[in-house]
């Protein structure tokens, strides 16, 4: 589902998360009005038309909440925003009050979401089932007995929330699929005004944790209070905000931890690594990150992404598929991957782009593949490109200059382009001793417009 001129072919994308048994797949059957999803094991799209909006519904599979990160889920999950077709528009987080969210909870919650690299608070809701196991108790008594780690889940989607009745003898009651509607609306009309200051989530909880004791008490101080922030409707069975906190319960609540500025001294990195198949792209990620992210015994069939620490700065690399010379692989594929890459990011960062060339012979029909490809993308990543020669050792002590000179105007085309900026990997040398000069080089770019954020995205 492709978006043109940031409007989406669908008047809303809603995208469902969450861990397993949280009756995500019940509240996306609620939104689109029939029974469509079920056991989802893979991620799936449906679509209907509800409440005057084409909506489309991406379901993806839950994590175990218990259990460490799962790859496979998290692979499915970065699927996921590809049936998004972009960013959703609104992002609802299941939750079962059946299911304690304790630090366990959410540390598995947190190792999941960022692994989407996109700021998911200001467009979540979190979503309530099984409330039917509450007995008398309200959805304010359950949230005030769940602690700190739901309220700080809250105060990062701004204190935005809904019960749904998943269960409800006569079916969802429609005056509380309404209201989802509406407050959904709510989300949208939101993020098309962003407030300035939104920070990401995706920042290394070891951060949090070192801060976290002196953080506690003033943000408790701070912490508004249930029954001031909140009215209830339908007998105190739903909660829905007052309109002033639609606008500003998210940035005023979100705690400062997770603020970029206090902790690294340079700000996001996001990584996209572009280039032909078996070019050595999986492994320059792995290099980067100092981690084996990504898979280099199989073929990239789907962008995948990598996050950490990297010299102090938070680094999110974005593998794409490659292309083949010979049409091995699906181009309107790879195509489609490469359009979308730019959405993986993680919000707010730089961005920059490498160009995996392998030290080999370059031919017209290598750059003509190059300008397909990277045409996707706009004429203005060239300003953020660097190109980064793999296999470094086939040069054989001759000079990376000599060997561009050699292949002639098809490499001295794209290297036009990027500026001259270059760098060599040679896989006789230790990662670590030729990640500080990458890493260098790319922060010495210099661009007008570094940041990937959601109106670049869309």
């Amino acid at each position: 589902m492709a978006r043109y001129n940031g409007q989406s072919e669908f008047g809303l994308v809603v995208l469902l998360l969450g861990p397993k048994l949280s009756g995500k797949s019940s509240v996306g059957n609620v939104i689109l009005g029939r029974q469509i999803f079920g056991n989802t094991e893979y991620s799936s799209k449906a679509t209907g038309f509800r409440h005057g909006k084409q909506v489309a519904v991406v379901d993806s599979p839950g994590w175990l909440s218990i259990l460490p990160f799962s790859e496979r889920v998290s692979q499915e999950l970065q699927r996921s925003l590809s049936l998004c077709g972009h960013q959703p528009d609104v992002v609802l987080l299941v939750l079962s009050v059946l299911s304690p969210i304790g630090p366990i909870q959410r540390d598995v919650m947190e190792s999941h979401l960022r692994r989407l690299h996109f700021n998911i608070w200001e467009r979540a809701i979190i979503i309530f089932t099984h409330t039917e196991g509450l007995g008398q108790l309200t959805i304010q008594d359950h949230i005030r007995r769940a602690g700190r780690s739901l309220q700080c889940l809250l105060d990062h989607c701004g204190n935005r929330y809904h019960v749904v009745q998943t269960h409800h003898r006569y079916g969802t009651p429609q005056s509380e699929v309404q209201q989802l509607f509406m407050k959904m609306q709510r989300v949208i009309e939101t993020t098309r005004h962003p407030v300035q200051g939104y920070v990401n989530w995706g920042m290394d909880r070891r951060l949090e944790r070192s801060m976290q004791g002196n953080q506690e008490q003033t943000e408790m101080r701070r912490r508004p209070n249930l029954r001031n922030d909140y009215h209830l409707r339908d007998g105190g069975t739903d909660l829905s905000l007052e309109p002033r906190l639609w606008r500003s319960a998210a940035p005023r609540q979100l705690p400062r931890v997770f603020s970029s500025r206090q902790s690294t001294s340079k700000p996001p990195l996001s990584i996209i690594l572009l280039g032909q198949r078996k070019s050595g792209k999986s492994s320059v990620g792995n290099c980067v990150l100092d981690k084996k992210q990504f898979k280099t015994d199989t073929k990239t069939s789907w962008s995948t992404v990598g996050q950490g620490l990297v010299s102090g700065s938070s680094v999110t690399v974005v593998d794409t598929p490659g292309w083949s010379l010979y049409g091995q692989a699906k181009s309107e594929k790879v195509i489609k991957e490469i359009q979308q890459s730019r959405s993986l990011c993680s919000f707010g960062s730089k961005c920059v782009f490498l160009l995996v060339i392998p030290i080999d012979s370059f031919t017209e029909k290598h750059r003509a593949k190059v300008e397909k490809y990277l045409g996707v993308l706009g004429d203005d990543i060239w300003g953020k490109m660097l190109v980064l020669f793999t296999f470094g050792d086939d040069l054989k002590g001759k000079s990376i200059e000599k060997y561009i000179t050699k292949q002639g105007p098809s490499l001295q085309w794209v290297m036009e382009r990027c500026g001259y900026r270059h760098q060599v990997i040679e896989t006789s040398v230790r990662c670590e001793d030729q990640r500080e000069q990458l890493m260098e080089k790319i922060w010495g770019i210099r661009s007008e417009d570094w940041r990937c954020n959601s109106s670049s995205h869309r």
